[in-house]
């Protein structure tokens, strides 16, 4: 995900260490996160590295401990990179800091604010060799170092509003990095020796000197700068003042010289004891401390944007700033915490409450988890004499209430009683006296925390404080879950969860994989292994043990990839996220919602076997990514977690538990022959639970049918005979249910029991059983293979669709979906394909894709589609599902996936059609459905920018449809409608409108007026005669289109409000700009109501009426609504979609309404740059850009400019849509203001006289725009001496009141005798 927040780079130098550069850095950092904002806090002096002291209360030790950083960042690239060519995407996937980064544990920042932290790298043995090993002047000339960090700027500026790097001190490779090639600003802190003066300015003047191209901002600090010695520091800042000469630059004397008298950083002894920040030490308000110091320098480096730290709690500055101080470790201050592995969650936050009230605390893990957990990575233990005299705390639930009754303390416990903190509603245990218990279950969080420090005699004071930044209360219900339903048959893995919780905790997702351990930092997580481990039952297990430990759990099937996008919008619509589509916009638009959350959540991604498919589904934020593979190509973008078979003693615990009567010898064995693979070892219990067989039968038949097979469990194919017994066994008891089996092994692993049993499906059943007719006779067969453990039902209350509908579903493991087709014919295979694409076919809702209502039911039958093969079917029916899914991802934006699947589509039907012979029916469907999918790729294509690519295709096809099946059947009108599409993206708006009203008429002649195609095909024709400037036309289109989809759809529909929408534009061109803007109002809060703020409707709508605001005069307004909407817009659809660079354009032309001509001068060349190489220099919208960049440029008083890009927009917009459209009679009277700024009046007047009689002709006398030229003509006669011209102007600005009010900025500039020019929103294709 992509933030596009172009931040600042800030970097903290000093030539001399002991200046205070690091403390000063980790203030305001801290400054500019409580004002919202979000800051990347880089340590690298790797040499010393120290800012995680700063920051040491808000930091977990453990991820502290394995944090990767700096240092890994730059080495896992130069050893990528040896040897091989580095393209820039290369580097760019290297270039990544969110991989190294974590973020602080603190949930006071407002909005967005956040601080994350790269450190220096991981602190082992031999850290100091490895800093010194590499060759900095190898690593940039021959693996591309120069380019590495650039890329490294880039991806740091794109993701944080300010980053702020922690240098080295001198000069050296390091230094030069931080100090040169990374930064925008240079923070040059020195303190006023003459040494710290020289050193500092020497550097300052070379980064100034070398690198001007840069254009590096040098800010010179002094540091510790001592009160006591005014008149010292007084000839100390004047030595620096002049050994700095010129410096801040861009700033006269004047307030380089207040620069210099404000900003320095005092010597204060109160933190020469401890790493404590001043943002909780000092006084806000107060002057001369080091906040008030922290709070210049922010000022400074934020060009005033972030001028103080905003008020705090004074009980949460106080709380929090006694966590910095340093107090010695008495052992009567330390507890021991145990708890079940069941009880993690509550342990955690049972720590966080002790710790926060000054005891250390030392968590105990359970026997169970202790024995599977490797020492590698884990704190040192702490010495006996500590445990000795620590006091123990014991957490107490239904978990571990039986064990911890009969627990007998060992010789080296604590003097003191034990202590026990009762989660649940249970018994107190005998051995534990009531007066050292508490009570906590159902409690509210703060209540709670006060009977627990009470309990270790701790006096609760400031609750709030002592609660904040913590985790999760686990007595509080999660808000949001929706995770597969719990496995009660789950055995063993407390080792794994325990180790999955500690790297969950440290900010990293993670995947659970196969073989090798990892300590990646700041990524997700992966559950990584082969086929039938159980990665997916432990992602399970976790989400419903942690669960009270996140606000929103959401689980999510990653094959096939749109099931994420599917998911994420439902997850949106539980968020309040809501959209009118569930694309990649609506799932882009759910990540920077949960981004932004303040909410703890867990998303689980499911199956990811891919890495760069998922990657863009990954968000940052205050949660947690779990993913399961069985790819094992994830360690550079997660953790890994290895999930392996399991141990003996868990085998044989999972045997005994489905097989009570089993011996504990025999379970050995049969788990010795099943290598412990635990698919396996669940099916081999229910099979021995199911048929009462001995165990020596069963070992006997696995030795007699492939015993070697087992040893080595490498592949699908490997454990095909383990399923013998239970498969055999199913279908002896039911053929009908072993059927349905099969069915579901050519399907998607998840499958809903709405389609289980529906039907279309028992129809296929019937030959087996002929009972199914009966719906509860299918559940029966759903249990029958159920009861062997060869799939689960989930019926998930909890999880909803969008439309409300349940969501129950039978799972199937691919491993075993796999051996039922390896026992399976070619033939028999092939029927079992073929019956399930007839069950989807019969599956499909009535009605087009188009319309909502039916998508609730696609999505449930597109996972099968790829599985069952259905795109090589011979059925019409069938292969109409393959153009509902390629519409469908049209319809929601999911163009690049969409392609894909076309084009292959595309393929297979065309050496289809090739062996079917001519004039044969079937040859007929197959070609006119191939025809209609070409049709839809077309759309995708148009949308992704490739006009030209897409109008050959419509063309094609459109040619041989009309030959096909004739010029009135709807998919030929539909291709004519496109292809109408394609010309308008073109900017060939006259072809277009010819197109588009013989289209119109055909649909009118064959469907009649209220048919939706009839309406939209009215629709298209509005809006080209809209582009060709002819609003009147426009206008009368649009108010029909719209009373006719009211009436038949209603008002609140999309497309009626849709309608709404191109109206007010119509009216806006006729000039009645309030008018245009009350409508337009009423639209957007009806897109608001019904598809909610941030929906693509809604964005677009609102910053059309901003652009109405703008016209009538609203400049602020207009400024204000078009920077909200296109950050939206840029964030969630991107910044080359068409809607958000339409915004773009509005935006630049509203920046330069309220005068900030700067930044609307610099986004019209970026603009028309990219509409010259994307559409041409003849483009429409090339040549309105160049339009407005003529009166940019002069009103920036670059007359030359100007006259240039007026020229070439009069010429182009003439050329290409004609003399009297409405865009290029605007663009004369703009040049004919140029040609007055140059002084030839003359030649201007006669243009200004042609283009108002030009104007008056095509929009009317009164209309706005003629009335501007009317009154520059009047201005320009005035300078020409001409008698009548003040009556004529007077004449001009008397109707221009009229028509546009007296308080319109229009009437202030005609006041001044200015001439008024015409600025330009494109309207959208």
């Amino acid at each position: 995900m992509t933030d596009n927040r172009d931040g600042q780079v800030i970097t903290f130098y000093s030539y001399k260490g002991g200046t205070g550069r690091t403390m000063a850095l980790a203030n305001v950092a801290w400054i500019l996160a409580a004002n919202g904002k979000r800051v990347l806090a880089v340590d690298w002096d790797l040499e010393s590295p120290g800012l995680f002291r700063f920051f040491g209360p808000f930091i977990n030790p453990s991820a502290l401990a394995s944090a990767r950083g700096v240092i890994e960042l730059i080495q896992e690239y130069e050893w990528a990179a040896s040897g091989r060519p580095q393209t820039p995407e290369w580097i760019e996937s290297y270039a990544r800091v969110e991989k190294y980064s974590f973020s602080l544990q603190w949930n006071n920042f407002p909005g967005e604010g956040t601080i994350d932290y790269l450190p220096a790298g991981q602190q082992y043995h031999d850290y100091a060799s490895t800093v010194a090993a590499t060759n900095w002047d190898d690593f940039y000339e021959h693996q591309s170092g120069g380019k590495f960090f650039d890329a490294l700027r880039a991806d740091m500026k794109r993701h944080y509003d300010y980053v702020l790097i922690d240098s080295r001190t001198g000069r050296s490779d390091i230094a030069d990095i931080c100090t040169k090639q990374l930064p925008d600003t240079l923070v040059d802190c020195f303190t006023l020796s003459d040494q710290g003066i020289e050193g500092a300015a020497q550097v300052a003047h070379t980064v100034r000197d070398d690198y001007r191209r840069r254009k590096i901002r040098i800010l010179p600090v002094p540091m510790r700068v001592d009160p006591a010695e005014k008149q010292k520091a007084d000839a100390g800042r004047t030595v620096a003042m002049q050994r700095f000469a010129g410096l801040p630059t861009g700033m006269s004397e004047t307030e380089r010289q207040l620069y210099w008298n404000s900003l320095h950083v005092p010597y204060q002894a109160f933190y020469g004891y401890e790493e404590a920040l001043a943002t909780f030490g000092d006084l806000p308000g107060s002057s001369g401390t080091l906040l008030s110091a922290y709070e210049t320098l922010t000022r400074y480096i934020s060009n005033g944007d972030v001028t103080a730290l905003p008020p705090m709690e004074p009980s949460l500055r106080k709380q929090t700033n006694a966590r910095f101080e340093r107090r010695p470790g008495a052992v009567e201050d330390t507890v021991v915490l145990r708890c079940s592995a069941g009880d993690q969650v509550w342990a955690e936050w049972v720590e966080h409450v002790l710790i926060a009230a000054g005891l250390r605390v030392i968590v105990q893990a359970p026997p169970e988890v202790a024995t599977g957990v490797s020492a590698k990575g884990q704190e040192a233990q702490p010495d006996e004499l500590l445990l000795t005299n620590a006091r123990e705390v014991t957490i107490i639930s239904r978990f571990n209430a039986l064990e911890e009754g009969a627990y007998v303390p060992p010789e080296n416990s604590p003097v003191k009683p034990p202590l026990a903190i009762y989660i649940a509603d249970i018994a107190p245990l005998p051995n534990v006296p009531i007066l050292n218990s508490t009570f906590v279950a159902g409690l509210p969080e703060a209540t709670a925390a006060e009977r627990i420090l009470t309990l270790v005699d701790r006096v609760p004071t400031d609750m709030p404080a002592t609660l904040a930044g913590g985790p999760r209360y686990p007595g509080e219900e999660t808000e949001i879950f929706n995770v597969p339903a719990r496995n009660t048959r789950f055995t063993g893995r407390e080792a794994h969860l325990w180790r999955l919780r500690s790297y969950l905790r440290s900010g990293a997702p993670v995947v659970l994989y196969g073989k090798q351990p990892a300590s990646l930092q700041g990524m997700p997580v992966a559950l990584q292994g082969m086929g039938g481990v159980g990665k997916t039952q432990l992602a399970i297990e976790y989400a419903h043990r942690f669960r009270s430990a996140y606000d929103v759990v959401w689980w999510m099937s990653t094959d096939p990839i749109g099931d994420i996008e599917n998911s994420l919008a439902d997850l949106g619509d539980r968020l309040g996220v809501h959209s009118e589509s569930s694309g990649p916009d609506t799932a882009r638009a759910v990540l920077q919602a949960l981004s932004r959350s303040r909410q703890r959540w867990l998303l689980i991604y499911d199956n990811a076997d891919e890495p760069e498919t998922l990657s863009p589904f990954t968000p940052h934020g205050p949660g947690h990514i779990l993913i399961t593979s069985r790819n094992p190509l994830w360690s550079d973008r997660a953790q890994e977690l290895s999930v392996d078979v399991f141990q003996r003693n868990e085998s044989i615990a999972h045997l005994i538990q489905r097989v009570p009567e089993i011996r504990p010898d025999d379970a050995w064995q049969v788990a010795e022959q099943l290598a412990d693979l635990p698919i396996a070892i669940a099916a081999a219990g229910a099979w021995l639970a199911d048929t009462g067989t001995p165990v020596d039968e069963y070992l006997r038949y696995i030795r007699d049918r492939g015993p070697s097979a087992m040893k080595e469990p490498t592949s699908d194919e490997s454990i095909d005979k383990t399923w013998d017994l239970s498969l055999n066994r199913l279908r002896e008891r039911s053929r009908g249910a072993y059927r349905l089996f099969q069915l579901c092994s050519v399907m998607a692993p998840e499958i809903a029991l709405e389609l289980v049993y529906s039907d279309e499906l028992a129809a296929w059943l019937k030959p087996y059983d002929s009972a199914v007719t009966e719906r509860l006779v299918r559940g029966s067969l759903v249990q029958q293979i159920n009861r062997l453990a060869l799939l689960r039902v989930d019926q998930r209350g909890e999880g909803q669709r969008r439309d409300g509908s349940r969501v129950g579903q039978v799972l199937v493991h691919r491993v075993l979906q796999a051996v039922v087709r390896s026992r399976m014919s070619e033939e028999e295979l092939a029927e079992a394909r073929w019956q399930v694409q007839h069950v989807l076919a019969a599956a499909r809702p009535q009605g087009e894709v188009d319309e909502p209502e039916n998508w609730p039911r696609l999505r449930m039958l597109w996972p099968h589609l790829e599985i069952s093969d259905a795109v090589t079917s011979s059925e019409e029916s069938v292969r109409r599902l393959i153009i509902d899914r390629v519409r469908y991802q049209w319809l929601h934006g999911d163009n690049a996936a969409g392609r894909i699947r076309a084009e292959q589509a595309v393929m297979v039907w065309t050496e289809m059609l090739e062996e079917l012979p001519e004039g044969d029916e079937e040859r007929m469907v197959l070609e006119r459905q191939l025809l209609h999918l070409k049709f839809n790729l077309a759309n995708i294509l148009r949308d992704l920018g490739e006009f030209e690519t897409s109008r050959v295709a419509d063309a094609e096809v459109l040619a041989r449809q009309k030959a096909l099946l004739g010029e009135t059947h709807p998919h030929t009108l539909m291709t004519a409608g496109g292809l109408a599409g394609d010309l308008r993206s073109l900017g060939r708006y006259s072809e277009a409108l010819k197109l588009d009203l013989d289209t119109y008429r055909a649909w009118l002649d064959s469907y009649g007026e209220d048919h939706p195609r009839t309406l939209t095909a009215l629709n298209n024709l509005a809006a080209c005669y809209r582009l060709m400037g002819d609003f009147r036309a426009a206008r009368e289109h649009d108010e029909r289109t719209l009373r006719m989809r009211e009436e038949i759809l209603g008002e609140d529909n999309p497309f009626s409000l849709v309608s709404g929408a191109h109206l007010g534009r119509d009216i806006r061109d006729a000039g009645d700009y309030e008018r245009s803007a009350a409508r337009l109002k009423v639209v957007y809060e009806k897109c608001v109501e019904t598809r909610g703020a941030e929906s693509k409707a809604s964005l677009t709508t609102r910053s059309n009426l901003a652009v109405s605001l703008r016209s009538a005069g609203h400049h602020e307004e207009a400024v204000q609504i078009h920077e909200e909407v296109y950050e939206k817009l840029n964030e969630r659809f991107g910044p080359t979609n068409p809607e958000t660079l339409s915004c773009r354009v509005s935006l630049a032309l509203s920046r330069f309404s309220v005068g900030d001509f700067l930044k609307a001068v610099r986004e019209l060349h970026e603009l028309e740059e990219h509409f010259r190489l994307r559409q041409g220099e003849r483009h429409p919208h090339t040549l309105v850009c160049a339009n407005n960049l003529a009166i940019a440029e002069r009103s920036s008083k670059h007359g030359d400019a100007a006259r240039k890009w007026a020229v070439k927009a009069t010429e182009g917009l003439a050329e290409v849509l004609g003399e009297r459209h409405t865009y290029a009679l605007s663009a004369q009277m703009n040049l004919a203001i140029c040609e007055i700024d140059a002084g030839q009046l003359d030649g201007a007047l006669v243009r200004l006289q042609k283009t108002a009689e030009a104007m008056v002709a095509v929009l009317g006398p009164d209309h706005p725009t003629t009335l501007r030229c009317t009154a520059n003509i009047a201005l320009v006669s005035r300078e020409l001496g001409h008698r009548d011209a003040e009556d004529r102007f007077e004449d001009a600005l008397g109707r221009m009141i009229e028509r546009i009010g007296a308080d319109h900025p229009l009437i202030s500039t005609l006041y001044r005798r200015a001439y008024l020019h015409r600025i330009i929103d494109p309207h959208p294709y």
